[in-house]
């Protein structure tokens, strides 16, 4: 029945799917359930229009859905990951970088958790800042580690976007990580973006790791 009814939503006008999105909102403790179902199991095509139904449904009335909406956005290719992201952003960083940080920690629980922390800090780049700036410390925690099996791969140029995004005057504690990386990582494309983001902080920030920094500065040099 209500995958009937999402289908039926999915074809029609802009007020006939409207009406519907609302009298499905209308009744939480009956749908939601089913919606999320829907979003894990049924066809991508009633993807989005699921979604737009929690959306309407509004927080804390949706809240069960927060950990499948942020599947969604971990996959950049689901067709409604644009919805989920802005269900999300609707209830507040205070509800959702709770889950954020569990999900990005929580290595085991993801087939593909390189991939899955991409989609979160890709959703964390264009979102209000507040989210940035609540992820900002696990990020970290994340670019520090060094010991991720092969399984793990995880394009570290994602996590360094949201960094950017922050500012340097917000991630000031970054600094060790950022140097450590930008030395590991060398003349990779990583190791560029960890000293561009090094080279944003200004020179007082700078001041105490200024060592450091030379000796980085001094590698290209040695293995020419």
């Amino acid at each position: 029945m209500l995958e009937t009814l999402l289908d039926e939503a999915m074809r029609s006008d802009e007020t006939g799917r409207k009406r519907i999105i609302d009298e499905l909102a209308s009744q939480p403790d009956d749908v939601l359930d089913d919606l999320i179902h829907v979003l894990k199991h049924a066809k991508k095509s009633l993807w989005k229009v699921a979604t737009q139904v929690i959306c309407a449904i509004g927080y804390p009335k949706n809240a069960r859905a927060i950990p499948t909406l942020i599947e969604h956005v971990e996959d950049k290719n689901s067709t409604a990951r644009k919805e989920a992201v802005q269900t999300l952003t609707d209830m507040g960083p205070n509800v959702v970088v709770p889950y954020l940080i569990r999900s990005m920690w929580d290595r085991n629980s993801h087939q593909y958790w390189g991939d899955d922390v991409e989609g979160i800090c890709s959703m964390l780049t264009f979102v209000d800042r507040a989210y940035a700036v609540a992820c900002g410390p696990t990020l970290v925690y994340i670019l520090g580690r060094s010991d991720l099996p092969p399984d793990k791969d995880l394009d570290k140029g994602f996590l360094l976007d949201v960094l950017k995004k922050i500012g340097p005057d917000g991630v000031t504690y970054a600094l060790p990580t950022l140097i450590d990386l930008a030395s590991r990582e060398g003349t990779s494309d990583v190791g560029k973006q960890a000293q561009r983001l090094i080279q944003s902080f200004s020179e007082e920030a700078l001041e105490p790791y200024k060592l450091l920094l030379d000796a980085i500065a001094e590698k290209p040099e040695r293995n020419e």
